[in-house]
């Protein structure tokens, strides 16, 4: 398949200043909308109990056996921030996802 993309011919013609300043701005909307996600994450990630807490029982938090299950590089969350009754620790408590496990 390679081969076949080396040598297709070009289409459509370069992009004009206006439309190189349109993505530059939408590139920073875009990482903004990213770091607020992960901020959302990362407050879903530290709900409940605290991470230290449960280390000193001898127990891992679910993303630490997450982390320790899964391929590195294979987890893709579902829902994650997805909390419908508003309730007051921002996380329904239920971690969905799709990763790959020894290959």
């Amino acid at each position: 398949m390679k081969r076949y993309f080396e040598h297709m011919p070009t289409f459509g013609a370069p992009l004009t200043d206006r439309q190189l300043e349109t993505t530059v701005e939408n590139l920073r909307d875009i990482k903004a909308v990213e770091e607020e996600y992960a901020a959302a994450v990362e407050a879903v990630k530290n709900a409940g109990i605290p991470t230290e807490k449960v280390n000193s029982r001898g127990q891992m938090t679910v993303w630490q056996r997450l982390e320790y299950l899964v391929d590195e590089g294979t987890w893709c969350p579902l829902n994650t921030v997805y909390n419908p009754m508003d309730n007051n620790y921002g996380t329904t408590g239920v971690i969905n996802g799709l990763a790959k496990i020894s290959g």
